[in-house]
This record gives C-alpha cells, structure tokens and sequence, in this order.
C-alpha cells in the first residue's frame, strides 16, 4: 500500500514539474520570428554560450528538436517553444533573452537556467 502511494505522489510531482510558461523578450520573439524557417517552432538546447560579460546562456534554437518526446511544449510569442525536461530553471519559468556575443552580433539565448 505504501508503495502505491508513494509511487502516486512521484507521478504528481513528476507531472506538476511540467513548464507551463515561457517568458519571451520582444527582440527575442522578433529575432526568432525572423528566422525561422516557417514552422514557428524553437527549441532550448543543452548548449552555452557566453555574452561579452562571460554570462552562460542556453542557446534557443528554430525547428523542433530530433528527440521531441523528451521536452514540454509551451505556446509563446506566436511561438511553440520545446522546453527540454532535463533542464531546471530559476523561478522555473524559462526566460528567452537576446545577448551580445563575443562577436559583436546578438543571438537569443536562455539566461536563468539552473545548473
């Protein structure tokens, strides 16, 4: 008994750990917008960047991700934004910024992930 009820909350947590928000920076809607390639999809990917600052930001990504199933998908910005499960965000709202890159261009990236 005590199996399945803690098997039950698992699953609630599990389920209640599902983003369900995404917040978008206007320039980083329109950037992402701009480039797409007209499916109006972007994903966060597992992979950093630093600003000129030094700051780490998770790259955001066009298209759908390969392994689809493995992320949330939120709508946003006319956007459907795939949140990767694996990853943890502070105030566990992903938020969706443009940065200054080392190479003096802008690209839009993921600012609060939780490490």
């Amino acid at each position: 008994m005590q199996r399945r009820v803690l098997r039950l909350v698992s699953l609630l947590i599990g389920a209640l750990a599902v983003v369900v928000s995404v917040d978008i920076a206007p320039d980083a809607a329109e950037i992402l917008l701009a480039r797409d390639k007209g499916d109006k999809a972007v994903w966060i990917a597992d992979v950093y960047y630093s600003c000129v600052g030094g700051n780490p930001f998770a790259m955001v990504r066009n298209g759908v991700p390969s392994d689809a199933e493995n992320y949330d998908t939120v709508k946003a910005e006319r956007l459907c934004v795939y949140v990767p499960r694996s990853m943890t965000f502070e105030g566990d709202t992903p938020k969706i910024v443009t940065f200054p890159r080392k190479t003096g261009l802008r690209d839009v990236g993921v600012r609060n992930t939780a490490k």
